[in-house]
């Protein structure tokens, strides 16, 4: 049993929406098509300009207007501002499958200790994203912690917030570091011992595009190179070939372009590590 409040209930459960220069609570709409999107709780940030203003008319939908750029600084404002206990990470293009909020539910409560509980991911065509374990899971890998993607994130938020832990502001879409924020993350709970479990429940659908697929070769391995130190300091380099290994196995990368990754991959630990210094001092 959940030591704050008991069973956990719908009214626990806020969507943390990021989204960016809309004037309108429309883009909600199509997020739901088995209900109205103010059959929900729902926090928009909408990082805008000032001619690009949400105002929301709905007590169950909430929006803060920023202006500012950067996904981590729009997820942070959000776990800042939420009420909630159980928080859903969302983009603006997922799509909802109408029994996620019961899915959640029987998950944190069979786990309510959990930090973090991961959910599977569908393609627009149906099919499962990726490979997922086939079972409930809370005794996670690396490689496990590695391939949660952030819409699949619910969050309890009484847990970090005990131990003040927020999305790494350096790494995400619109930082130096375009992606790798939801890995940065999940570590922080892992280095405190926290829990994480994978949950074999469909919670959403999204679209294949993702920030890693329209990233060329050099910027991919620039990432990773900070990505892999900040999760794994000296041992950066095993990774990145581990990295190598599958996308020459998947036929992701050629042979004659492992030199060009690694040279990258050295470059953004190089800087990762120089933006670390100096956040540090």
């Amino acid at each position: 049993m959940n030591i704050l409040q008991g069973e956990f209930k719908k009214s626990d459960i806020t969507l943390l929406v990021a989204t960016m220069n809309r004037n309108s609570t429309d883009f909600l709409i199509p997020m739901f098509p088995f209900a109205h999107y103010t059959d929900f709780n729902i926090l928009v940030i909408n990082q805008t300009t000032p001619d690009n203003i949400i105002r929301s008319y709905c007590n169950s939908v909430k929006v803060i207007n920023v202006f500012e750029k950067g996904l981590s600084k729009s997820r942070n404002l959000a776990l800042d501002n939420v009420k909630s206990s159980l928080c859903v990470v969302a983009d603006d293009d997922v799509v909802f499958k109408p029994d996620f909020e019961d899915n959640i539910l029987n998950a944190f409560n069979a786990e309510p200790d959990a930090a973090l509980i991961s959910f599977r991911t569908e393609t627009a065509l149906g099919k499962l994203y990726k490979k997922y374990p086939e079972y409930r899971k809370t005794d996670l890998k690396p490689i496990d912690r590695l391939n949660i993607m952030s819409v699949e994130m619910v969050i309890n938020k009484p847990v970090i917030d005990q131990y003040n832990i927020r999305f790494d502001e350096r790494f995400g879409l619109g930082a130096k570091f375009e992606m790798g924020e939801e890995a940065v993350f999940i570590n922080e709970l892992y280095k405190n011992k926290l829990k994480i479990v994978t949950e074999p429940k469909v919670m959403v659908a999204h679209t294949e595009d993702t920030t890693h697929t329209k990233m060329n070769l050099s910027e991919k391995y620039y990432v990773q190179g900070a990505l892999f130190t900040a999760l794994f300091n000296k041992n950066y380099l095993l990774w990145v070939f581990l990295k190598i290994l599958f996308e020459l196995k998947q036929h992701k990368i050629k042979i004659n372009q492992v030199h060009q990754a690694i040279r990258f991959a050295i470059a953004g630990r190089k800087d990762f590590l120089d933006i670390h210094e100096n956040h540090n001092k």
